[in-house]
């Protein structure tokens, strides 16, 4: 099969030529390496520059560019432009059409090398095969996502009837704004929107697995669309665990859903009639329509993990967010040096983020905290308390402190209340909201309206 139509290319340039303002029409759509001919990459290099210039690029613009940058033999002689517009139609009706046609035989052109190449690395016995196939579907990945690179700029005009549309379908309950997480404060302080990299920050016994799960859990209960066969089905959700076991992660799902507390569930003693009764009901309701996928690997990369969210993609549908536990550990894999670690998990923080673009959906990923708080009186954390924090904190959309004050004060009143710190949120204030901390059903929960309290300074005051 051939990958190339050098007529549909001779028509585009032909209508480029002209027609006044054609240009407009494709620039968003393709550009000179989606063309198969080389002489039509240069005449189109031509077009776009003529048009940077503010320049007409009709026939007589592009031969004397052409002729002053010694590129009319390289395009075909004197007589090639002559030839495209006598026997190639011009047509604006359809030249979108074209372009489209063109840009997608570039990418199945493209696709094609990949594969070739692919099948080179097989041979390579220097390279491992889980990696040869991690860099082929990357590499593919690419390819299909250059209609999103080429998509181009937008006008806010020609935004508008889709942000009228998506205005009054979240009045209709139709869309939703943002992801709810389950838990009211958190949706209102800081809400979490499809592409958002959260970072959850926390000294260890905090909770922050707890609570990023808890978060998850919620999400992927809640968030249903429709496919392109017409059924109705849940986003999945997926959780990367470095550091817990699937079976970990499962105990606690288990307890944050059954209310059997989490010591039972471990220990499998003192499990009473009707602790097995609500066990048995939660696998009832969550074991056949409830897909949240958890990959647990001790030393997982970031191309294993686009694997894993590849693969789910194509077998079960759209992924609706992606959990990560936690950063650190990845970047301790690339090495012991600190700076090493730090430009690791600078590069693991801009995928994630690619990510959550690549799937449309938020990551939220866990991340350890220094240990110079705890020298401090108040140990509630700050931006800088963030190991290797420069990278995260750059790409970061959103970012989430815990503290529970009883961790440190065992006298404290306020036992079974968690503060989470939103230290910075792109879409809105920082500020601070106070939740339940269920840790014997290893969840957390919204708080009883009657609970107050003016004794914890809000986020953002003078904390060290």
């Amino acid at each position: 099969m051939s990958f190339h139509n050098i007529d549909l290319e001779k028509s585009v340039i032909a209508s480029l030529l002209s027609i006044e303002g054609s240009l407009d029409h494709v620039a968003t759509i393709i550009n000179h390496e989606d063309f198969a001919a080389d002489r039509h990459k240069t005449m189109f290099r031509c077009v776009r520059a003529l048009h940077e210039q503010g320049l007409p690029y009709d026939s007589v613009m592009v031969h004397d560019w052409l002729e002053s940058n010694n590129l009319v033999e390289a395009t075909g002689g004197e007589g090639y432009i002559a030839e495209i517009l006598m026997t190639s139609p011009s047509t604006l009706f359809n030249l979108k059409a074209y372009a489209e046609r063109i840009r997608d035989l570039s990418q199945h052109r493209a696709m094609d090398r990949l594969l070739v190449q692919a099948r080179e690395d097989l041979k390579n016995p220097d390279l491992r095969l889980d990696d040869k196939v991690n860099t082929a579907i990357e590499s593919m990945t690419k390819v299909i996502d250059t209609k999103k690179i080429n998509g181009g700029a937008r006008t806010v005009g020609s935004m508008m009837d889709e942000f009228f549309d998506n205005l009054q379908a979240a009045g209709r309950g139709e869309i939703l704004p943002f992801k709810p997480t389950g838990i009211e404060e958190v949706d209102a302080q800081a809400p979490i929107q499809n592409g958002d990299l959260v970072i959850v920050g926390a000294r260890p016994s905090m909770g922050k697995t707890t609570f990023a799960q808890t978060m998850v859990q919620n999400m992927v209960e809640h968030d249903f669309y429709t496919d392109k066969d017409g059924n109705y089905k849940r986003r999945a959700g997926v959780f990367f665990s470095i550091e817990m076991t699937d079976a970990s992660v499962v105990q606690r799902f288990m307890a944050s859903k059954s209310g059997v507390q989490l010591n039972k569930i471990r220990s499998g003693t003192n499990v009473e009639t009707e602790d097995w009764q609500n066990l048995t009901r939660t696998v009832g309701n969550y074991r056949d329509n409830y897909p949240m996928f958890i990959e647990s690997q001790p030393a997982m990369t970031i191309h294993q993990m686009r694997t894993t969210l590849n693969k789910i993609r194509n077998t079960h549908g759209e992924v609706g967010v992606i959990m990560v536990d936690y950063i650190q550990i990845m970047g301790e894999a690339k090495g012991k040096d600190a700076g090493q670690k730090a430009n690791a998990i600078g590069e693991i923080a801009k995928e994630l983020k690619r990510f959550g673009k690549e799937f449309n959906c938020p990551v939220i990923a866990l991340s350890q905290l220094n240990r110079s708080l705890e020298s401090r009186p108040n140990k509630r954390p700050i931006m800088s308390d963030l190991k290797e924090s420069g990278a995260i904190e750059e790409n970061a959309d959103v970012i989430m402190f815990l503290y529970r004050d009883e961790v440190y004060n065992e006298k404290s009143e306020h036992k079974g209340i968690a503060e989470v710190g939103v230290a910075k949120n792109r879409q809105g204030p920082v500020g601070t909201v106070r939740l339940a901390f269920e840790g014997e059903y290893s969840r957390f929960s919204n708080l009883l309206p009657s609970y107050h309290t003016d004794s914890i300074p809000p986020y953002g005051s003078e904390q060290a």
